[in-house]
């Protein structure tokens, strides 16, 4: 397998180079490589942006050293989801998840070594909850097992007490990649296993997870519980979406990653308040930020296929996540740290180009 191979070179390049910015530059180079390896698979010029992000995404503590490492074998992990046999897919999905959460307790504080090993045991159910439905695949059970272990670890209600606890106590400098990279792998996982479980499974447990995640985020005074409860809420949408349309899924799943990877390391180290507010915007999904695009595309999609009772409480739901990124946004720290920039100039370039993705959608639907 001659992803082996360029590993192994990637491995020997990292211990020869040591840590500086020629560091940062092989982590780029191994990322672009398993992009264009995975092109077949599935196009990911644009939906690997938030692992090269991922490089930078720990601006301080112990492990700051680690993040491009960690972000290639998470990346790594995904390409190994989409190959055929199972055990790869197995192994695959315990890498993209495990590799970036070990920068989880960058800060070395209290609260975040409790939060990481939380962490850990909610990945253990997860990976469990993959291996039992790898091995009962094809049955009904065999696929819910397979669409939980994702949905366990996206933090969908009711599995997702775990998040407002592990978010809430942990320093957000360890957040800024917990709360983005796993959760994009774990988007990809249900691209690349397809799990086939009972339709009304991800309908119910999006829904589900959108209203008590909003709810959640309204009456959370504490900002890093409120991106807690946003993220159930996001993920909810994903899931939702995922019966309808795993495509727009992962693109939802990739427009909170980008957000929450640039708000929590604002949250960290301060960062300019243009850049807070247009990430807090893009997470409202106003236009013409990347946020709206998904959402938007989210309740057409229920509207044509679901009808227009469902599709309405999707957007009540959208909806119901202004308020809170609005009080957010005046509450964020000021500072000049450049990675919430770079992530908002992301969000804003890709909510110009997006267009031509939303009008190809909307062609289908016709």
């Amino acid at each position: 397998m001659e992803m082996i191979y360029i590993l192994t070179l990637y491995f020997a390049a990292r211990l020869l180079i040591g840590f500086s910015r020629w560091s940062l530059a092989a982590d780029a180079a191994f990322i672009t490589y398993v992009c264009w390896a995975l092109w077949g698979a599935t196009p990911l010029a644009l939906l690997a942006l938030p692992f090269y992000l991922g490089i930078v995404a720990v601006g301080g503590g112990v492990f700051r050293h680690y993040a491009g490492l960690a972000s290639a074998l998470s990346l790594s992990g995904v390409y190994l989801m989409f190959q055929q046999a199972f055990y790869l897919k197995a192994f695959g999905f315990v890498l993209a998840i495990l590799s970036p959460a070990a920068l989880f307790p960058t800060a070395r504080d209290k609260g975040s070594l409790e939060g990481f090993f939380r962490y850990l045991v909610i990945s253990a159910f997860s990976s469990a909850f993959l291996f039992i439905g790898m091995g009962q695949r094809g049955s009904p059970f065999g696929e819910a097992f397979l669409l939980l272990a994702a949905a366990l670890e996206l933090g969908v209600a009711p599995m997702f007490l775990w998040v407002p606890d592990v978010y809430g106590r942990a320093h957000p400098a360890g957040l800024a990649i917990l709360a983005s990279l796993p959760k994009l792998s774990a988007a990809f996982a249900l691209l690349a296993i397809k799990p086939a479980p009972p339709a009304a499974l991800p309908l119910a447990l999006g829904a589900l997870s959108m209203l008590i995640g909003n709810l959640g985020a309204l009456t959370s005074a504490d900002l890093r519980r409120v991106l807690a409860y946003s993220t159930v809420a996001h993920s909810g949408f994903a899931l939702f979406a995922y019966s309808l349309s795993p495509g727009v899924t992962l693109a939802l799943v990739m427009a909170d990653a980008l957000g929450k990877l640039g708000l929590f390391y604002a949250l960290a180290a301060g960062a300019p308040t243009w850049s807070n507010r247009v990430l807090a915007i893009h997470q409202i999904g106003l236009p013409p930020f990347f946020g709206f695009w998904p959402k938007m595309l989210l309740v057409l999609i229920t509207a044509e296929r679901l009808g227009w009772a469902p599709a309405l409480y999707v957007l009540a739901n959208v909806v119901l996540v202004a308020p809170y990124y609005f009080k957010l946004m005046d509450r964020m720290p000021v500072g000049r740290s450049g990675v919430p920039p770079l992530v908002a100039a992301v969000v804003v370039i890709l909510g110009l180009l997006a267009p031509l993705w939303f009008i190809y959608h909307i062609s289908s639907l016709l």
